[in-house]
């Protein structure tokens, strides 16, 4: 098993390399962080007067499941707090930091399973129309052990020296 520290540093280094195999031990590392800094940030949006924007993005998009038809005039939002704004900003940098590198260590975690590395592609465009498909990807088929031995992709980590040790 990868420490955390360990997992968290290879995540950084190979932000754009999409060779190889992660273990499990890191992807799951660098995802946790990724959760968590977004259950942070979304509690300091909420807290910061997101909550009436929260509730009014879901009340649109029920009418617009329903009528097919978005109405934007009825959608009056009451203006953020500085915390707010600042939690909203910040998720916004994070995501855009961290979508190629949480992308790179996907691929190569599909490619520790021995499949190719694309598949993430799909379900990242799938996810726009079924969300269960992404969530059945992250949390089900990426916990399965990677294959045993080298693949095409690389030799097995697991047997292998840590990185940066």
């Amino acid at each position: 098993m990868t420490p955390a520290n360990a997992a968290l540093y290879n995540w950084i280094n190979r932000a754009f390399d999409f060779r190889g195999r992660a273990t499990r031990s890191d992807y799951w590392w660098p995802r946790l962080l990724v959760i968590m800094v977004n259950v942070v940030l979304g509690t300091l949006f909420l807290e910061g007067g997101g909550e009436a924007w929260f509730t009014q993005l879901v009340e649109l998009s029920e009418a617009a499941e329903e009528t097919g038809v978005v109405s934007f005039d009825d959608f009056d939002l009451p203006p953020l707090t500085s915390l707010g704004t600042f939690a909203l900003t910040a998720s916004f940098v994070f995501v855009v930091f961290t979508f190629m590198p949480m992308l790179s260590l996907s691929w190569r975690r599909l490619q520790d399973m021995g499949k190719p590395g694309w598949i993430h592609i799909l379900f990242l465009v799938a996810c726009t129309v079924i969300s269960p498909l992404m969530l059945w990807l992250e949390f089900i088929w990426l916990a399965f052990p990677g294959t045993r031995g080298p693949n095409r992709y690389g030799p097995d980590k697991l047997n292998a020296e840590a990185d940066i040790f």
